[in-house]
């Protein structure tokens, strides 16, 4: 699928007008990432806000690949040209034909002389949806310590084999029969308006079920074997140009499943449409 080509902004910056394309595809560059373990993970934190607090809890409990720092934004456009860190920030996408950016990232970039041009020219390690600006609601708040663990288990699998980064967005699209014998619990409010929660249970079928999102929050929380639930990223309204992102991660191993963009419009709100939840069951499907 061409990717569809969208700037950057740092919580902290203006809009930069260089064309930024490795979050759209997740992952960008080739490297096997094996220098990250002797860095220092610089995580940018902005201000006291529910979502900054988390997401400064979560690193100091899940990640333990390397040291970790915390830093401002000032302190960030300072240091960001060091080679001897890696940075966590939430930067803001904004795509083509869009007016204004409408999602935010969470992406793990690598300090470098590159980023004295700018952040669109940092090594993007991976760039993971994580919510919708100025998201009212804080859905993305219990799935934050998630959030790291998927991307610990990303650079992981790229320190041993090299190709899981060269095949970026291909290598999570296409991993649905890891599915086989796991049940999908899919958040109702992660569905697209044009299907029902009974819809969504008959073309799930045996492969998983439509459950309340505190059920979700158990199953990742007790780290649940065999499960599997649905996390879905979109703008809070639907406009033109605008995407939404869909996952399936897996409870206790934190790999994703399933990860499509999809440009959202009135005919495809943004959602699990129905197209992704037959998919989904098709591994259990398969005797």
């Amino acid at each position: 699928m061409k990717s569809v080509k969208f700037f950057l902004i740092a919580l902290v910056a203006i809009l930069i007008a260089a064309p930024f394309t490795s979050m759209a595809q997740v992952f960008s560059k080739k490297e096997d990432l094996k220098d990250l373990n002797g860095k220092t993970l610089m995580v940018v934190l902005e201000n006291n806000s529910i979502i900054d607090l988390t997401l400064k809890q979560s690193v100091e409990k899940e990640w333990d690949l390397s040291k970790v720092e915390f830093c401002d934004p000032d302190k960030f456009e300072k240091i960001k040209t060091d080679s001897s860190y890696y940075f966590l920030i939430r930067v803001k996408g904004i795509f083509k034909k869009e007016r204004e950016p409408s999602i935010e990232f969470l992406s793990l970039l690598k300090g470098g002389e590159e980023a004295y041009m700018g952040l669109d020219e940092m090594y993007d390690v991976l760039s993971l949806p994580f919510q919708q600006i100025d998201d009212p609601d804080g859905y993305i708040i219990p799935y934050i310590d998630a959030y790291i663990n998927i991307i610990k288990s990303h650079v992981l699998r790229v320190q041993k084999k090299k190709i899981a980064a060269t095949l970026g967005l291909s290598w999570y699209s296409n991993r649905l029969q890891e599915l086989k014998g796991k049940e999908v619990l899919v958040n109702e409010a992660d569905l697209s308006g044009i299907v029902s929660k009974e819809e969504a249970g008959k073309m799930l079928k045996k492969s998983g079920k439509v459950v309340e999102e505190d059920v979700i929050y158990e199953a990742i929380d007790n780290k649940k074997a065999n499960t599997a639930y649905t996390i879905c990223i979109g703008p809070e309204v639907e406009k033109q140009g605008s995407y939404c992102y869909k996952m399936v991660v897996s409870a206790d191993s934190h790999d994703i499943y399933y990860y499509r963009k999809q440009k959202v419009n009135a005919k495809n709100p943004k959602g699990f449409l129905p197209e992704d939840l037959k998919k989904i069951a098709i591994p259990n499907s398969i005797f």
